[in-house]
């Protein structure tokens, strides 16, 4: 993915949204260093922006359209610049 591409994912059950959310978390926080340590030493830096804090549910016109659609929840991420 290329800097300020975005990366959208549906997920379709709650353990798969639950990956999601927290890979897009980890890529967001970046350091790994113990809370304790007041520096960083590892140098990760985030790699992404997460856009939607909450997952986007489908509207109640699209569920009734679409029955499958109730259980999708849509989530996006930006990368960001990484400089080396």
């Amino acid at each position: 993915l290329k800097p300020k591409g975005r990366m959208c994912v549906i997920s379709f059950h709650s353990l798969e949204d639950r990956i999601v959310k927290r890979t897009f978390q980890r890529l967001e926080k970046g350091c790994v260093c113990p809370p304790r340590i007041p520096i960083c030493q590892c140098g990760i830096k985030p790699s992404m922006k997460i856009i939607t804090k909450k997952p986007v549910a489908p509207a109640e016109e699209e569920i009734n359209a679409n029955p499958r659609s109730r259980s999708a929840k849509l989530r996006a991420a930006e990368k960001l610049q990484v400089c080396a």
